[in-house]
């Protein structure tokens, strides 16, 4: 998918979303991203398979509620986020 496949589209509100709720300490809930995000269930959905496939995200499930997800950045998907980031930092 490559950066530029991120913006415009609801992947960089879910990338966004995550990296912020890491960054406080916090879990993120499938559920929570797709209200967050404000585009029916189904997209955000497809957007997290996408996102997933592409090694950006991993979805893990509640150890007390299995019915519970937690959406998460991998190594990469963190990565990718500081570089963007950072690159923003020096466009202000």
């Amino acid at each position: 998918m490559g950066i530029s496949g991120l913006f415009g589209e609801p992947a960089w509100d879910i990338l966004l979303d995550v990296y912020i709720a890491q960054k406080s300490r916090r879990e993120i809930q499938v559920s929570s991203v797709c209200i967050e995000a404000g585009v029916p269930s189904t997209t955000i959905l497809r957007w997290l398979a996408r996102l997933e496939q592409e090694g950006l995200i991993y979805r893990a499930s509640d150890n007390v509620d299995g019915r519970r997800r937690y959406v998460r950045l991998t190594e990469a998907g963190n990565a990718l986020m500081d570089r963007v980031l950072d690159a923003l930092n020096v466009c202000e």
